[in-house]
């Protein structure tokens, strides 16, 4: 009751802190930044849409191969089939193959590939004339989220670019009291890790501090939706392993809910100037 009592104070506080973003932004060509196939969508799919449909660019960057998300098949298969489910669930946003990029680093392994991974993505950025970068909060728990902004930062700074960067929260959304942390499958946080968020985020106040901008997706929700449901092995149990775990069972639901609302929230960054900071959108 306690925590039910706290998540609709800090959501109201969180509708109330946050701005919409300008339609000037989001009619920007943008690049954006997947730490696993189906982050894209969980993260910012409803905005890739509207992108989309009011004809911006927008080309997707899939950093890892996703292939650490189960081990009852082998990492090859897992690879494959999750490439196939992101290009599904991308031209269902409208985003076509020939827009896709995919780094196929190896899952849970792109803290220890930065330089790799910021070699690949220079030679993307310098090839684009995007104008924004979309990717996970700097603040995002899971390494192979939270090192997206390092990666950005140095290609940018590599080229000597700056460039807005609208950070969506993913993982961040698991924490108390927005959802359950102690909740099962516990095997997405240790004690440790969630007692640190709890510590560094304020019990969860900080949230409002790193979401400056949302973004009303009510148009491209259902979009959104049938492009998650394309990332089966993520969504679907297999008939036969009843151990296979799915987004929809963390937290009972509760957490994969703040991916499917109405409205997606942003913090604002700057990507090339080695800054994290929340901000205004630059024109």
């Amino acid at each position: 009751m306690i925590r039910r009592q706290a998540h609709r104070v800090l959501r109201d506080r969180l509708y109330r802190r946050t701005t919409a973003l300008p339609q000037v932004e989001i009619e920007k060509s943008a690049i954006v930044l997947a730490p696993h196939p189906d982050d894209e969508t969980l993260g910012c799919g409803g905005l890739i849409a509207l992108k989309r449909a009011a004809g911006a660019d927008v080309t997707i960057v899939f950093l890892t191969d996703g292939a650490g998300s189960h081990t009852a098949v082998s990492r090859a298969d897992l690879a494959a089939t999750r490439r196939l489910e992101a290009t599904t669930a991308t031209s269902i946003l409208g985003v076509t193959p020939d827009h896709l990029r995919f780094l196929e680093i190896p899952d849970g392994e792109l803290e220890h590939s930065v330089e790799h991974a910021v070699d690949l993505l220079e030679l993307i950025l310098r090839d684009s004339a995007a104008k924004q970068v979309i990717l996970p909060h700097p603040m995002e728990p899971p390494p192979d989220h939270r090192v997206v902004h390092r990666i950005a930062d140095q290609a940018a700074r590599r080229l000597g670019r700056k460039i807005t960067g609208l950070a969506f929260p993913v993982w961040l959304w698991d924490q108390w009291p927005w959802t359950n942390p102690l909740a099962p499958p516990r095997v997405r946080h240790s004690d440790r890790e969630i007692v640190k968020i709890a510590a560094r985020d304020r019990l969860g106040l900080a949230m409002t501090k790193y979401m400056t901008h949302s973004v009303d997706v009510t148009a491209t929700l259902e979009l959104k939706r049938s492009a998650l449901a394309a990332h089966r092995s993520q969504m679907d149990r297999p008939a036969d392993d009843p151990t296979w775990i799915t987004l929809s069972d963390i937290c009972d639901g509760e957490w994969i809910d703040w991916m499917l609302q109405p409205t997606e929230f942003y913090g604002t960054i700057q990507i090339g100037d080695g800054g994290a900071s929340a901000g205004s959108p630059a024109a």
